[in-house]
């Protein structure tokens, strides 16, 4: 089992997300997705709904920066929610970068991610990255 999937008895965690932005394989990502995921992005006029347009919006940031990374700095949980606060990496237009943002993921009953809150200062991302 990867480091990014799940089990019955296993549920998504920090560990998780670690795993996953230390090194991005959108092919395992559906592993921990429940099928009717939300996402939501801010600067997107609505959230993305199900596994593939997730997916595909992760690969959409990822296709702008090929090496972006995310650490984690800090995280809480409350029940069934997970606040992680990350410190993302990359390389831009002028060079290498790094920004702030949180993520505040929703998981479901069978342990996956049901929603997913995205914040981070898209005017800044958009200097970054160019």
């Amino acid at each position: 089992m990867s480091p990014t999937e799940t089990t019955p008895q296993q549920r998504f965690g920090v560990e998780h997300f670690a795993a996953f932005w230390d090194a991005p394989d959108l092919t395992q990502a559906g592993l921990v997705l429940a099928d009717d995921i939300t996402g939501d992005w801010p600067g997107d006029p609505e959230p993305v709904h199900g596994v593939d347009a997730y997916v595909e919006r992760i690969a959409e940031v990822l296709d702008q920066v090929p090496d972006l990374r995310l650490d984690v700095l800090d995280h809480a949980e409350n029940g069934d929610v997970l606040f992680i606060h990350w410190r993302a990496t990359g390389t831009g237009v002028s060079g290498r970068f790094e920004f702030d943002g949180i993520d505040r993921i929703r998981i479901g009953a069978d342990g996956k991610v049901a929603a997913n809150v995205i914040r981070y200062d898209t005017a800044r991302f958009a200097e970054l990255v160019g």
